[in-house]
């Protein structure tokens, strides 16, 4: 990255960056023409990812601000640690003996608050603890997505918006099967939905992303659930063909920038989670949210 304080190579052949050279402990020292060339290096791939980066919550929130202002919604102080209702806390590890909400989060495809107006910009997931084995984290790029609609089907798709809500069909049916967390009295009308263009352009780079989700994506306007589900099937199956996907691998230490607006993510259940008790199974994340 020519003209910035920080190098970047590769992590897989269309999806994210690792990042070296910057400290992100002292986040108010960073440059501004480095903060400038993170956002541009988010908009072209997805996420980026800060190894060795020992934080606390205090650092990692003042490099979140450093970035943008926070995102607000009434789900995160919920799952936030104590003092820290701006982190929303993902972890398996018992509190007081009783079971985390949060330990199977991530179980369906989804870019982040997609069921807001304004869904976030980009989220920042920090890791503390991580299983011996698994416990990884995957990304899909809907810029590919988007290209590799067939062209009779992008030109459909561009007149279409869809109604994401954090209660869609599919979850609601999912989280009968498979409970995360308690739904408060009222949070479905308080939360309620929105509905967003089918594709979108990215306001960084330009280029056109797929932008339903598996998790948020109800049906389509004018359509009815029914009516929508095979087409949306084959847009969540391509979205997330393997070919699209990046898998991170994660380390204590590490934290990862991903735009919302041009990838999902999904935490598949890799490691032994039937002992979560075990010391080798922890799982500690911490995420802040760009609004």
């Amino acid at each position: 990255m020519a003209g910035t304080s920080f190098s970047a190579r590769p992590l897989s052949w269309q999806t994210g960056s690792e990042i070296t050279g910057l400290d992100l402990s002292r986040a108010y020292e960073i440059a501004q023409a480095d903060i400038d060339a993170l956002w541009q290096l988010l908009g072209e791939r997805g996420i980026l990812l800060f190894r060795d980066q020992p934080l606390d919550n205090d650092q990692h929130l003042a490099f979140t601000r450093r970035l943008g202002p926070l995102a607000k919604t009434g789900l995160l102080g919920k799952h936030a640690p104590p003092g820290y209702p701006d982190l929303f806390q993902v972890t398996n590890i018992r509190s007081g003996g009783v079971r985390s909400e949060t330990e199977n989060a991530a179980q369906q495809w989804h870019s982040d608050q997609a069921f807001l107006a304004v869904p976030a910009r980009a989220s920042l997931l920090r890791c503390v603890h991580a299983p011996a084995l698994g416990g990884d984290t995957m990304f899909a790029n809907m810029y590919q997505a988007h290209d590799a609609l067939s062209p009779g089907l992008r030109d459909m798709l561009a007149g279409l918006r869809a109604f994401n809500t954090l209660f869609s069909t599919r979850t609601l049916a999912r989280r009968r099967r498979r409970p995360f967390g308690s739904i408060e009295e009222g949070e479905l009308e308080r939360q309620g939905g929105t509905w967003h263009p089918v594709l979108r352009r990215h306001e960084d780079s330009g280029r056109m992303a797929l932008f339903v989700n598996e998790q948020m994506t109800d049906r389509f306007e004018g359509w009815t659930v029914e009516d929508s589900a095979p087409l949306l099937d084959h847009l969540f199956a391509l979205a997330t063909r393997p070919a699209h996907q990046y898998r991170h691998r994660w380390r204590p230490g590490d934290l990862i920038m991903w735009d919302n607006r041009c990838t999902q993510h999904f935490a598949p259940l890799d490691y032994d989670f039937a002992n979560l008790d075990a010391p080798e199974n922890r799982r500690l994340m911490l995420r802040s949210t760009l609004a």
